[in-house]
């Protein structure tokens, strides 16, 4: 499947996403406003930095085309400077050496620090493994007998839900924004379901013309007790909580509803209960795949024709800006799986071309391939494996082991998780 999704270097985008509001403690604090991506009526038109070869790309460019409100001379200047230009040092020289499958360019995340950036990874893994919730008729449906092509899709032109990319902003909510994508996704390549939802759209009123779901609500209402994750909301916690928390309180209201706030000012809002009566798409369960398994994984995106969530590390994808990505040009054979995401298609490996997991992230469309990315499938992805020494900072329960062993790039193939039994209550 060549990529139709626009790649390039620099990858500029028209407009900013700022850095997190800091502590009042912090001596540098950003004096920044609202700290999210604008929406996009509101995007400024790039100018002359367009043009600009990526080498010739400064930092007072980066502050105009990303909408940054530092003052020069200033102290959080010359930090954000700083990290900005030593972030474009790493991209020069990694891009200089040849015979690599993508590049690295311009991002929002230039000036982040590291501990920015890993608060947008917000992954913080499952709870104790179960291997699935559907009904056993669900469960059983995933068995052999379906044919796997060399590749496959689930976006498709005219899509409403499956090809949107969503933003989490300041917030680490990227495991609610994976849950609800999987979810609206699956419930756009349901017919009988999206058949229902114009109906009553068309009687009644009451669903939004593109049925986008309330990922606020994901990021609000999931309890986290055992702080899978992390400690719920903005503070990170996984998808099978998400998809847990859908089936205890009977649906998911739609974003119309509840729309999301959290990316703009990085905290978590109480959860509203009140929607939950009148939510309309609920789910009967989940499956959890079989983890490190390359087959499974094929399987699940073909037969249900819907998205997977997936957790991978992400600890090197703040400046991909396009191409095939390889965890071997900048790993070192060890995981740390702390960021969750939306698989939408693959291609195998063939014999003059790379193969490749295609995932929408929820970091906006101005990172990466229009906001998606592509892993390297390996010849051998389920041999293409480490230990996540790290699982309590990316992966595990309070009480859960402190190691795990995962395989693919990036370790796409340890956690695979998507909803089932989608219906609209009292339909």
């Amino acid at each position: 499947i060549p990529s139709p999704y626009p790649v390039g270097t620099p990858n500029l985008p028209p407009a900013a996403r700022a850095p997190p509001q800091m502590p009042q403690a912090a001596p540098l604090a950003v004096v920044l406003g609202a700290a999210c991506v604008l929406p996009s009526h509101a995007l400024r038109t790039l100018g002359a930095s367009a043009s600009l070869g990526l080498q010739l790309y400064g930092f007072r460019d980066f502050v105009a085309d990303f909408n940054r409100t530092y003052e020069d001379g200033t102290e959080q200047w010359n930090m954000r400077r700083d990290l900005f230009e030593e972030r474009h040092k790493e991209i020069m020289e990694f891009n200089a050496v040849p015979g690599r499958a993508w590049t690295k360019g311009i991002t929002p995340f230039m000036d982040y620090t590291d501990a920015e950036r890993k608060r947008l990874l917000g992954r913080r893994g499952r709870g104790p493994r179960k291997a699935s919730y559907d009904a056993p008729a669900e469960a059983a449906s995933l068995g052999g007998g379906t044919h796997i092509p060399s590749e496959f899709s689930v976006e498709r032109p005219g899509a409403k839900l499956l090809n949107l990319i969503r933003d989490q902003g300041n917030c680490g909510s990227c495991w609610a924004e994976a849950a609800t994508s999987t979810l609206e996704g699956q419930v756009e390549a349901n017919r009988t379901v999206m058949e229902q939802l114009e109906a009553i759209r068309a009687k009644r009123g009451g669903v939004p013309e593109v049925p986008t779901l309330s990922s606020q609500t994901v990021v609000s209402c999931t309890p986290n007790e055992r702080h899978c994750g992390g400690q719920g909301g903005c503070s990170g916690a996984t998808v099978e909580l998400a998809y847990d928390m859908v089936m205890a309180r009977g649906g998911l209201p739609f974003a119309a509803e509840w729309p999301y706030e959290s990316g703009t000012h990085g905290s978590t809002p109480a959860c509203k209960s009140h929607l939950f009566p009148s939510a309309q798409v609920a789910i009967t369960g989940y499956t959890t795949l079989p983890a490190n398994k390359v087959s499974p994984l094929k399987q699940a995106l073909v037969q249900t024709g819907g998205p997977i969530a997936v957790s991978v590390d992400a600890t090197h994808w703040f400046s991909y800006a396009g191409g095939i990505f390889s965890d071997t040009d900048v790993g070192s054979g060890d995981f740390t799986v702390n960021h969750a995401v939306t698989l939408v298609a693959y291609r195998e490996p063939r014999m003059f071309n790379r193969g490749y997991w295609l995932i929408k992230n929820s970091w906006g469309t101005y990172w990466g391939e229009s906001g998606r990315i592509r892993l390297e499938m390996k010849r051998a992805e389920e041999a293409h494996c480490g230990w996540d020494y790290n699982t309590h900072e990316g992966l595990a329960c309070d009480g859960d082991p402190d190691k795990a062993w995962v395989c693919g790039t990036c370790g796409v193939l340890y956690d695979s998780t998507f909803p089932t039994g989608i219906h609209l209550k009292g339909a």
